[in-house]
């Protein structure tokens, strides 16, 4: 046996194991999956196709790693563009930064209706230099400071210049205060409860105007997109036309009433074009970013959906549990009612305790020590102020309390508004998106009669232009739907964090 034999059997063997291993690690499927269609998109169009600097021929270890490293597949760690900028308009919003300052404002309110309770100490210092007898023996008799001559009579009459210097202290302690410190008290409690309702309520506000803005910019973009594909297929028509009226096969007059129609459908970009513009300035301001920074717009509107479970009537007993505007004039009701309790309880007494302690000298070093404790009660018999005051509370009061009355009709009023809107965005999306399937048939058949030569280049553009209007009118009844269906959450009290995320992940993070 040759000694090369197992050598070159050992070479051979691991050859054929590196084949085996390369040729299943670069396995490849036998053509990539369809591309299914967007559930999203209005029946009858298929989505543009992603713009993706992707391999298809990419093996499926590959392929899971790209999923992984693309941004819009992988959703740990950051949150949906919508939260994002619903988290900047809440932190912008100025005023919703007007309530939070309010509830500081009425902390310290509560905070100083509390300080009556405490007592008040004063400390004084005075020097009087004086030649009149009656302050010459006060003088002297504070200071401890008589002497045998000073009886003389002249001395008396004449005590010459004399000088004091007094300090003391004095604390006045409330013992009974007529309840103005616990009324004060109370309705400093149910005012805070306002500012708080207040500032839920702006919060609120707020989340409705970022969800309002960002599918508005969201709609823009997908009507613009709608309005970009139009134009483009018709004009490569317009090209067709043209090869078509070189060869005698298009009237001259056909073509150019096609190329001012194509005009027309570009003008409708245009007009597309600006709308985003608009709306990505309202979102810009909201945010508190330059009016001409760019958005980040992921998602896609949900396609028509049932109508909500809850009847009308549910909507509205759950607004007057859970608005908060409605809540807060509830507290403002109870803060002016306390009020006017207060106003009343100052017919009682009041009762305060003091003492002082004083220091008389006239040369720093020597001197005479006193003090003085007591208590003193007032009685108010006659306040010609205090009747029409009560009055004027009360009616305060009364006004309150018809604005609430006011407050809920209006909330009633709002929601059936907003919930004959959504019922209507929801029909129109059915009706509209059959119509925008059916428009997309009769593009494609007009598109093989126009090749066929049995209809015109005005025919085809014409069916074109109604398909774009037809798909945007879709798209915009489903803008409507969903600010609708927000606007219900926002008019019963209910449009908290959990229905913005909500909103969010319906929404998506497909391209728009």
């Amino acid at each position: 046996m040759s000694p090369l034999r197992p050598a070159r059997s050992a070479t051979l063997l691991l050859l054929l194991a590196i084949g085996m291993m390369t040729s299943g690690r670069g396995a490849e499927p036998a053509g990539p999956a369809p591309a299914e269609e967007s559930s999203t998109s209005p029946p009858g169009r298929q989505n543009p196709p992603d713009i993706e600097f992707r391999s298809q021929a990419r093996g499926s270890a590959g392929v899971e790693i790209a999923k992984a490293l693309d941004p819009r597949d992988s959703s740990a760690g950051r949150d949906h563009p919508l939260l994002q900028f619903w988290r900047k308009v809440q932190a912008h919003y100025p005023e919703l930064k007007k309530k939070h300052a309010k509830i500081q404002e009425m902390l310290a309110q509560k905070a100083l209706a509390a300080s009556g309770f405490l007592p008040r100490v004063y400390g004084w210092a005075d020097s009087i230099t004086s030649d009149n007898p009656v302050l010459g023996f006060m003088f002297h008799m504070t200071e401890r400071n008589f002497s045998a001559g000073d009886f003389n009579i002249n001395t008396l009459n004449h005590p010459g210049t004399v000088s004091n210097q007094n300090m003391g202290l004095m604390a006045i302690v409330p013992i009974f205060d007529a309840m103005q410190t616990i009324d004060s008290i109370r309705t400093a409690k149910h005012l805070i409860q306002q500012s708080e309702q207040e500032e839920r309520f702006t919060r609120m506000e707020a989340s409705l105007l970022a969800i309002d803005a960002y599918l508005q910019l969201l709609l823009a973009e997908r009507e613009r997109a709608l309005a970009r594909l139009d134009v483009q297929a018709s004009t490569q028509d317009l090209e067709q036309a043209v090869q078509l009226m070189e060869q005698g096969l298009v009237l001259g007059a056909d073509f150019y009433a096609g190329r001012s129609m194509s005009a027309s459908i570009e003008q409708s970009q245009n007009g597309y074009t600006s709308k985003r513009r608009v709306a990505l300035v309202t979102v810009n301001t909201l945010q508190g970013e330059a009016a001409d920074a760019e958005v980040p717009v992921v998602g896609s509107l949900s396609a028509a959906r049932k109508s909500p479970v809850k009847p009308l009537g549910q909507w509205v007993q759950e607004a007057f549990l859970y608005r908060s505007d409605l809540l807060a004039l509830q507290s403002s009701i109870a803060a002016q009612h306390s009020e006017v309790g207060r106003l009343r309880a100052t017919a009682l007494p009041t009762v305060n305790g003091f003492a002082s302690g004083m220091l008389d000298s006239d040369n720093f070093n020597t001197g005479g020590r006193s003090y003085t404790v007591g208590a003193m009660g007032t009685v108010p018999l006659f306040d010609p102020a205090r009747d029409p005051k009560v009055k004027q509370a009360q009616a305060a009061e009364e006004q309150l309390r018809h604005e609430s009355a006011s407050l809920r009709d209006l909330i009633q009023n709002k929601l059936g508004q907003a919930y004959a809107e959504y019922q209507g965005a929801l029909q129109d999306a059915e009706i509209l998106g059959r119509a925008s399937s059916d428009a997309r048939k009769s593009t494609e058949m007009m598109t093989e009669l126009y090749r066929e030569g049995k209809k015109t280049i005005v025919d085809l553009l014409g069916v074109r232009q109604m398909q774009l209007q037809t798909e945007t009118g879709y798209w915009d009844s489903l803008a409507r739907l969903e600010i609708s269906r927000a606007k219900l959450y926002f008019l019963s009290g209910e449009l908290d964090d959990y229905q913005v995320q909500q909103i969010a992940k319906e929404i998506g993070e497909s391209a728009p």
